[in-house]
């Protein structure tokens, strides 16, 4: 009975099916290589690629972004401070030039940085600030999956997210989302799951593609490699300048 009542139960229990999925996701102590490829409007292509480390040390998460590609911002490195209460602050070295330079974690400063090549912050959000709505079943490319809406607590009439996790792994496959008006701006697709290494039960999706229908472009975002930094340190994602 209980077998056949809990697929029901997680369907008509938003929350719970979200919490399932994300407490999957490897989001902390960990190392990851990433190649991008950003097809604009124009058919042009961009190709890019990232050493990334992120950490969380209490409420306050890090994550430093160094890029590999292309070969002329080779080793511009750019650390994340995210912190619940306040504005986060974004760092960027430049070897160019050996200097480090700090920003307000904006919105417009984060997509200009690149950070919008991470999956979803709603993944690092506290589930009491989050607003779910009713579950319904669908399915996307031959995968059954629970479909609801979630939503910011703090700003009901904001931005929403989609989200499309299947029904049989609890993996995320898609995020939707949505303005103010209810337009699809931007979908987000997951696939290739895989577990990571010397974590117990952490899996991460090694294929992600963002398809953004505001700034009509697409990108594909293939994980090289994925791997447990248990020893991070706060010290690690310290900027230092040099002299040229």
């Amino acid at each position: 009975m209980i077998a056949c009542t809990l697929p029901a139960f997680a369907q008509d229990d938003p929350k719970r099916t979200f919490t399932r999925a994300v407490d999957q996701l490897m989001t902390d102590r960990m190392e990851l290589s990433m190649d991008i490829e950003i097809t604009d409007e124009k058919g042009r292509v961009k190709e890019k690629a990232y050493d990334i480390l992120m950490a969380k040390f209490g409420e306050v998460e890090k994550t430093m972004m160094v890029m590999q590609k292309p070969e002329r911002a080779k080793g511009v490195t750019v650390v994340i401070t995210n912190f619940p209460e306040k504005i986060g602050v974004i760092e960027v070295y430049t070897p160019a030039n050996g200097k480090v330079r700090k920003m307000e974690a904006t919105p417009e400063n984060m997509e200009r940085v690149g950070s919008n090549i991470t999956v979803s912050s709603y993944a690092s959000q506290d589930l009491d600030d989050l607003d779910f709505a009713a579950a319904h079943k669908q399915e996307v490319d031959g995968k059954s999956c629970y479909t609801f809406r979630v939503s910011d607590h703090a700003d009901p009439a904001g931005m929403k997210a989609e989200f499309l996790v299947e029904e049989s792994t609890y993996h995320i496959v898609q995020i939707r989302f949505f303005d103010e008006q209810g337009n699809n701006t931007s979908i987000t697709s997951l696939s290739d799951y895989q577990a990571v290494p010397g974590v117990k039960g952490k899996i991460q999706p090694m294929q992600i593609e963002v398809k953004d229908f505001k700034e009509n472009t697409q990108t594909k975002i293939q994980i090289q490699q994925v791997s447990h930094r248990p020893g991070l340190k706060e010290e690690d994602f310290v900027l230092h300048e040099t002299s040229n």
